[in-house]
This record gives C-alpha cells, sequence and structure tokens, in this order.
C-alpha cells in the first residue's frame, strides 16, 4: 500500500504494536484503560459528557438537544477532540518516522500527560459553578464557564484518544484503551465458544480481552466513588501515563 506521494506506508503508522515499545505490554494497556475509565467516569460526573465513550455523546446529544443545549454542545466538544486526538497521531507519524518508532510512541504517551494536566488546570478553575449549571440544566451556551467546560472536555477528549490510538495492537490481539463496549462483548463471545467448542486456544483470546472491560470498569469506580476532586485525578492519570512510559521502556530496541 503506498501514499499519495508514492512511499511506501507502514502498517505502524495505523496499526502500532504495544510489544514494540512497552517492557510489560498487557498490563502497561490495562492501566491505561483504567485510566481511561476514570477520566471518562469524572468528565461525566462534571460535565454531563463522556471524554472516551464518544458513542454514549452521540446519543446524549440528542436527548439533550431540547432541555439543555449548552450541555449537548459539549457532547460535540468531546467528539470533536476525540477526532484531533486521533488525527495528531497519525499525522505526526505519517510526516515524521521518529513516532513510529517505540521512543516515539512513549513521547506519545507523555503528550497526553500533558493534555491531561492541562483539562485538570482548566477543570479546577470551573470545577463548582460549572456542577451546579449542569445539574439544573442551565448551562447556557456561550457563556464562560460553558466555553472553559469545552475547553476542558475536549482536552480531555483529545488527550484519551491519544492513548487508545497509540497501541491498536498487542502482539496478534487488540487492544482497547478507550472502550469497554468491545471487550466486554468480545470476552463473553470468546467464553462461550471456549464451553461450547471445548476448543482451548480460546483462552488465550480470552485472556487478552477480559482484562480490559475489567480495568475500564475499576478505574471509572474509583474515580466516580473517590471524593477527590476532577483536577485530582486528572493530575494523578497524567502521573501514571509518565510512569508507564518511564518504568515499562524496553531496552535496546529504539533503534
Amino acid at each position: 500500500m503506498r501514499d499519495l506521494n508514492g512511499k511506501n506506508f507502514d502498517g505502524n503508522i495505523m496499526e502500532p504494536n504495544a510489544e514494540s515499545a512497552l517492557k510489560h505490554p498487557i498490563s502497561m494497556i490495562v492501566i491505561l484503560a483504567a485510566m481511561a475509565g476514570a477520566m471518562d467516569a469524572v468528565d461525566f460526573q462534571l460535565y454531563g459528557v463522556f471524554t472516551a465513550n464518544q458513542a454514549g455523546n452521540l446519543v446524549l446529544f440528542w436527548v439533550r438537544l431540547s432541555s439543555s443545549a449548552g450541555e449537548a454542545a459539549l457532547s460535540l466538544f468531546s467528539l470533536a477532540g476525540c477526532a484531533i486526538g486521533v488525527a495528531v497521531v497519525i499525522i505526526l507519524r505519517f510526516r515524521f518516522p521518529f513516532f513510529i518508532t517505540p521512543r516515539g510512541s512513549r513521547a506519545l504517551l507523555f503528550l497526553a500527560a500533558v493534555l491531561l494536566l492541562v483539562t485538570a488546570v482548566i477543570g479546577s478553575q470551573v470545577s463548582q459553578p460549572l456542577q451546579e449549571e449542569v445539574d439544573s440544566n442551565q448551562l447556557p451556551s456561550g457563556s464562560a464557564d460553558w466555553w472553559a467546560g469545552a475547553l476542558s472536555t475536549s482536552t480531555s477528549a483529545m488527550a484519551l484518544a491519544i492513548l487508545g490510538t497509540i497501541f491498536i495492537v498487542m502482539g496478534t490481539a487488540r487492544v482497547h484503551i478507550i472502550s469497554g463496549t468491545s471487550p466486554f462483548v468480545d470476552s463473553v463471545r470468546y467464553s462461550l465458544a471456549r464451553a461450547l467448542t471445548g476448543d482451548a486456544s480460546w483462552n488465550a483470546k480470552l485472556k487478552t480481552v477480559i482484562f480490559f472491560p475489567i480495568a475500564w470498569f475499576l478505574g471509572a469506580a474509583i474515580a466516580s466513588l473517590s471524593p477527590v476532586p476532577r483536577a485530582a485525578i486528572a493530575t494523578s492519570c497524567a502521573l501514571i501515563v509518565c510512569l508507564t512510559a518511564l518504568l515499562s521502556r524496553r531496552v535496546g530496541v529504539d533503534s
């Protein structure tokens, strides 16, 4: 497959493998999935929209359009932020070969962490008044709080989309950093396939995907039940993403 300039199109641009960049790929990817679940939960609590579960935003937009147009519009900012995050990773890898390398992939993890810190700072400034407006369905479009929420929402979605696009596969299996539904469905499918056919080969596939919905679920549960404010959770997620990039570095493969 070739690009518009006739150059060979490296599959790593579209299907980057976590095994090439991380020392413990499955564990590290599961940790990142938990961070995505945590951010999705606290963003929904504060803004009333998801920043990882974009399928949910497609529904929320129409459900809330008539009752709270300002809040409904935040769903569009989250969707836009997600699209921009994916585009950033693909374009950087397409234009600069460095970002295809293991070191470049870890650099993108740091970029996602920086965006999480940005959304933490913005969110901390409008947390209380925005929460009150969202709860009362009185978040007028164009207000200062609305613009702050739109910027924070889109930045959070961008960070999570970057996390979800850096690594698409792990070995021969798909990874699901910003989606809990697909691996949940796969877990049920693989479990039934193992039970009905007796074929033990399904166990390997099940072990690959089952951890993602569990991590997503636990991350969302901890963030939702914790009294810690969103800014602190976003900052903690940023630090954990940085630690993941640092501590899981593979040695001798960056060349």
